[in-house]
């Protein structure tokens, strides 16, 4: 059973180079109305769109070869000044750990929506996790109660890209109740991967990771992926960008 939107979803790949054309701007306009249109907490629509297509604004957030991004903020503050010219008074906690997370998930879920549906009409998109811990006030003077939850660049694509491996369904489905693996069950579902890891590098770089202490995937991606100082680094810029937020955290 399948249809053109899973198609779409099952095919989905990371495009990281961009033609040196612009995303027109009524494709803009449509891949953001079906943005809107994502699932929202109570309705409030707790998130909103930056749209950036200025180079030096891209650069600044470390983007480059990139046409387009759009950041989703978590937004809590237009619902506050709303409430403000409403005269609300009383019992008014926008800024609660309740209100960040519900402006988080809203914000998400419409960027996905951005995602399936700029690659529906031809565009590659890949997600920029990073932008969490940049400073993005220095460059599109986002207001209190406001949080970079995500940011999706696009463009026309320069190459189809790669359909990335995936961990078999065994791996993620748990039913009622979360299913701790086994050993066995953790080499045997990473397999895949580890085979991939071997297959992809050549001899030469398989051999500076050993001198490196690195015989396997699961060792490359801690070594590569978890270094604590590196996300000491993250997590002061999340920490910060939480702090100017002001969410009673």
């Amino acid at each position: 059973m399948s249809n053109a939107v899973i198609e779409n979803l099952k095919n989905h790949r990371s495009i990281r180079s961009f033609l040196d054309k612009k995303v027109e701007d009524n494709i803009i306009e449509e891949i953001i109305d079906a943005g809107i249109r994502a699932a929202t907490g109570g309705n409030l629509q707790s998130y909103s769109f930056v749209v950036i297509n200025d180079k030096n604004k891209l650069n600044q957030l470390g983007v480059y070869n990139t046409p387009l991004v759009i950041i989703a903020l978590a937004d809590q503050f237009r619902t506050s000044k709303w409430f403000k010219v409403d005269k609300v008074v009383d019992n008014c906690w926008v800024n609660s750990l309740q209100g960040f997370y519900i402006a988080i998930w809203d914000a998400l879920i419409a960027l996905q929506n951005i995602g399936i549906a700029a690659e529906s009409l031809g565009l590659g998109a890949c997600y920029y996790g990073d932008i969490t811990s940049i400073n993005v006030k220095n460059v599109i003077n986002n207001p209190e109660y406001t949080f970079p939850a995500g940011m999706i660049c696009l463009g026309y694509p320069n190459n189809n890209g790669k359909l990335s491996d995936r961990l078999p369904k065994e791996a993620i489905i748990h039913y009622n109740t979360y299913k701790e693996p086994t050993e066995e069950e953790i080499i045997e579902w990473y397999k895949e991967k580890e085979t991939l890891f071997l297959m992809k590098n050549s001899k030469e770089n398989l051999e500076s990771f050993k001198l490196k202490n690195i015989y396997n995937l699961g060792q490359a991606y801690a070594y590569n992926k978890f270094k604590k100082d590196e996300l000491d680094k993250l997590g002061y810029g999340i920490r910060q960008n939480l702090k100017e937020s002001k969410f009673d955290l």
